[in-house]
């Protein structure tokens, strides 16, 4: 499933109270900053304190969804780095799970506003990106309806805030105003 939807860090601010308040989702960093675990947010606040939600490229902010209804579990991998090309650091973690649902964000960056998007994937498609008996194994335990279902009802959420479309994507509030105010709306 992939969606995408344009939203300001106001607009943002309402997705993760309704995540926070109306879910048992987890939300976790995609990949943790240089020689750090991942992290896991609580918290609308914990986010807002973390990440500029306003600004930045394409996918400014990236992070995982992960609920016990899943089945699978999430794993936290780390990642060894070259430190002469990462600041002198030698690790990262990655957060990663064949049923996490990925937020990507997108910000404001030179009169722009990037798209955002929720994505994740189907059985059929894990299922034909397995290389051998154990990844299929770990495909085959996750609750695929459930991710489903969970990724739907964040979607339908969204699209009730929103206020029109653009290019076939939710436009919320937030980037409406944006958008009337000259920043130009970016797939």
């Amino acid at each position: 499933m992939n969606y995408n939807f344009l939203a300001t860090g106001t607009d943002k601010t309402q997705i993760f109270e309704f995540i926070f308040e109306n879910t048992d989702v987890q939300v976790f960093d995609l990949s943790s900053e240089y020689s750090q675990k991942v992290c896991r947010y609580k918290s609308t606040a914990e986010i807002a304190a973390k990440f500029d939600l306003e600004n930045g490229g394409q996918f400014a902010v990236t992070l995982q969804l992960w609920s016990p209804r899943f089945g699978g579990e999430a794993a936290f991998r780390k990642i060894n780095l070259r430190p002469k090309y990462c600041e002198g650091h030698t690790f990262r973690y990655a957060t990663s799970g064949w049923g996490l649902i990925q937020l990507y964000l997108g910000g404001c960056q030179k009169n722009n506003l990037h798209h955002s998007h929720i994505g994740h994937f189907n059985e059929k498609g894990a299922l034909g990106r397995v290389d051998d008996d154990k990844e299929l194994a770990e495909v085959k335990r996750w609750n695929w309806k459930e991710i489903a279902s969970t990724s739907g009802r964040l979607r339908r959420q969204i699209g009730k805030m929103a206020v029109g479309k653009f290019d076939g994507m939710d436009v919320l509030p937030g980037a409406d105003a944006l958008s009337k105010s000259g920043i130009e709306l970016r797939y």
